[in-house]
């Protein structure tokens, strides 16, 4: 069994990685490590891995490095069969791999690649546009998100890291959320529809994101379904008094808070709308999203 690791080439946790995750796996399988050294890089490298047969693709980072390894995979392999995926949670959110209960623990990882048993789990594929209109296509393993989420990755894309990624992280999410303003937004999906401004319209196969935010705290990655989390035009203190409920894992009883389940979703705008999932920038409205049963096998 051949085993590739992709971690970020600037991680502040390479140390850790090289140290103490690393060992126990070497000695349990056939590992090499692949070091990203630009932007995007990991998507080259996990269609690379595809291309060398390699049976595990594995993410060194966070939920964003996943959807980068996810979206290489998913674009460049070339058989039915497609590598399985897994995580080693270097990240600051790592809210896919709490889902699955994966920790910082290299003997953890090893006993589950020597196990070799991942488990069949949904894919979700966004089609939207790039900025001047053309057509692009997507991939996400745990929640994509239009309005709040989308300006707090543009923000972090602008941003110098000088604060180290949790602060940096942090005050992207403090300035967006008093500078935010909601937009308009249609959603048409099977069996229901909604218009109006919202704050945070999220399409959720995992349950959290945001570093915990429990947007869908009954979703299952392999049931089949989207979970859709709806804020609409709430007054900013109540939202924001929603929001320390929502990190306890408690659904909000609003007429403006909507929760749905779907396989599909078109979204429409009459304004400039972005989309982001894992904290990587997808693309623009319009879109539709569909969900792609069991469609990889991941390490959980």
């Amino acid at each position: 069994m051949k085993v590739a690791i992709i971690i970020n080439g600037i991680s502040r946790k390479k140390k850790v990685f090289y140290s103490q995750l690393l060992p126990p796996i070497q000695q349990s399988v056939e590992t090499v490590v692949f070091e990203t050294q630009y932007a995007q890089h990991a998507v080259e490298l996990a269609g690379l891995a595809c291309a060398e047969n390699f049976d595990y693709v594995m993410a060194a980072g966070g939920d964003g490095t996943l959807n980068q390894v996810l979206n290489g995979v998913m674009k460049h392999a070339t058989h039915t069969k497609l590598p399985a995926i897994g995580i080693l949670p270097l990240g600051t959110g790592n809210d896919f791999a709490k889902m699955c209960g994966i920790k910082i623990d290299g003997k953890q990882i090893a006993d589950l690649l020597t196990r070799n048993q991942p488990k069949a789990t949904d894919v979700g594929r966004i089609e939207c546009c790039e900025e001047h209109g053309e057509p692009l296509t997507n991939y996400f393993i745990n929640v994509c998100s239009l309005g709040m989420g989308p300006e707090v990755v543009k923000r972090l894309m602008k941003s110098d890291r000088s604060l180290g990624p949790t602060m940096t992280y942090l005050k992207a999410i403090t300035e967006t959320f008093f500078s935010h303003k909601p937009q308009q937004i249609y959603a048409r999906c099977d069996g229901w529809e909604w218009s109006g401004k919202m704050r945070v319209f999220a399409i959720a196969n995992g349950i959290s994101f945001g570093n915990e935010m429990y947007i869908a705290p009954e979703a299952s990655p392999d049931d089949g379904v989207f979970s859709s989390f709806i804020a609409g035009e709430l007054p900013l203190l109540k939202f924001l008094l929603y929001l320390q409920k929502i990190k306890g894992k408690q659904k909000i009883d609003n007429p403006r808070i909507h929760y749905h389940q779907t396989r599909k979703v078109e979204v429409t705008s009459p304004e400039p709308c972005a989309i982001e999932a894992e904290g990587e920038w997808m693309g623009w409205l319009p879109m539709k999203i569909e969900i792609l049963p069991q469609r990889i096998s991941f390490l959980r």
